[in-house]
């Protein structure tokens, strides 16, 4: 398992496919289909441990691979901090305010007013009136 969370397998499929890809939209001319395949290909040799390879031609470098992934993983890590913050500072509110509606959920559920099942149920009660219904 690599760290992309893809086996070692699916990647070098991956890596071959996009190759045959980048060759193809190469022989075809199509730029926009080769800058996709070969951002592909860097990404699979980078999840691989291999050597990114440079696409001169139409302008990806591997420096320009690794800074932007550097880039990448800067984001990721300063989100990850203001939302661990963040989480930090309202968890305790979110307790209270959860626990705060269980319990008025709770509440509400059972004070309804079940007068009329209680009434219903006395109709029922004197034997002679149910006998009247079906003796007749």
């Amino acid at each position: 398992m690599l760290d992309s969370g893809l086996f070692e397998n699916q990647v070098w499929g991956a890596l071959h496919k996009a190759w045959k890809g980048y060759v193809i939209a190469k022989n075809k001319d199509e730029f926009d289909k080769m800058l996709h395949y070969a951002y592909i290909i860097q990404e699979c040799q980078d999840d691989l441990g291999l050597q990114v390879s440079s696409f001169h031609d139409i302008g990806k470098s591997a420096l320009g691979f690794y800074s932007s992934r550097a880039a990448q993983i800067a984001e990721e890590n300063k989100s990850n901090n203001e939302y661990n913050h963040n989480h930090e500072q309202t968890s305790g509110e979110n307790y209270l305010t959860d626990t705060h509606y269980e319990k008025e959920r709770f509440t509400d559920a059972y004070s309804e007013n079940f007068e009329d099942d209680e009434n219903k149920a006395d109709k029922f009660t004197d034997d002679n009136a149910y006998r009247e219904n079906f003796t007749d």
